[in-house]
């Protein structure tokens, strides 16, 4: 899968604070066993943004937020949980 607009990703750190918000997941580490039990969809990141997190990978929002979905939360409460400017 090939995305073009990275508005649509959240770093590994930044899914791991958004998780810790409703106290599911509190370490990248977390994250990436979500992301391998594939309950969180990750994506390659290019190779010219790999300095901003010390992982080659990024979650899709779209996956974090069905995810929280599934577990009852409501739209309100993820969009809060979501880092400035990141929308569902």
């Amino acid at each position: 899968m090939i995305i073009k607009n990275f508005s649509h990703t959240l770093t590994l750190e930044q899914a791991a604070r958004v998780l810790e918000k409703f106290r599911i997941v509190f370490t990248v580490e977390g994250v990436k066993a979500k992301i391998q039990l594939q309950q969180l969809t990750a994506i390659s990141k290019p190779y010219e943004d790999r300095r901003y997190s010390g992982y080659p990978y990024l979650v899709l929002i779209s996956s974090l937020v069905d995810y929280l979905r599934d577990k009852g939360y409501t739209d309100d409460e993820i969009q809060d949980a979501l880092p400035y400017g990141a929308e569902i």
